[in-house]
């Protein structure tokens, strides 16, 4: 049964993967969304940061994530809530059910969000000092991440096979850029 969430951070953020801190010195602003263009890898790495803290989470709409692949970046299984194929009228219960009970929630809308969907879906968050990942898109989020692929590790001539991916992460928030390179997949 889920519990509500405890204290597992600062007053004011969640942790992130000690591989993102350049990216994200502060940490993630609870009640706060961020919006996510790229590799869902990030959103993995993000979780593993208060997951491994204690910290409930929740994936919504991602019926092709691999768990293993979560447990890879550290994501503490146990403490993982998954809504994979929510129904476009479910989505928005789904991801506000799941701010009730979890710090971090990763979340891929089915399509467009109505405007007043987005405000009380907001409002719940930041009530809730719940954070949101969305993959794509969001109106005005509080920082856009951007995970674009700039190499790969593992294929030799004629052989092999891929084992590491280069990403370089631009975080945009109020006007400033951080910029990072990570590798995916690295042991946590």
């Amino acid at each position: 049964m889920l519990q509500q969430r405890g204290t597992t951070a600062a007053a004011d953020t969640l942790p992130v993967h000690p591989r993102l801190a350049p990216a994200f010195p502060a940490g993630l602003r609870r009640g706060a969304v961020y919006s996510l263009v790229g590799s869902v890898s990030v959103a993995l790495a993000l979780l593993a940061g208060s997951s491994q803290r204690g910290s409930w989470s929740g994936i919504v709409g991602l019926p092709d994530l691999g768990v293993e692949a979560a447990a890879a970046w550290g994501v503490d299984l146990d403490h993982l809530v998954l809504v994979p194929s929510p129904s476009p009228e479910q989505w928005v219960t789904a991801v506000a059910a799941l701010a009730e009970v979890a710090d971090l929630v990763v979340a891929c809308p089915p399509g467009r969000i109505t405007a007043g969907d987005v405000q009380r879906l907001t409002a719940r968050l930041r009530t809730r000092r719940s954070s949101l990942i969305v993959t794509g898109p969001w109106e005005h989020p509080a920082a856009t991440i951007h995970a674009t692929t700039v190499g790969w590790d593992g294929l030799g001539q004629g052989h092999g096979c891929l084992v590491r991916q280069h990403l370089q992460l631009d975080v945009v928030e109020r006007h400033r850029r951080r910029s990072v390179r990570i590798m995916v997949p690295e042991s946590p």
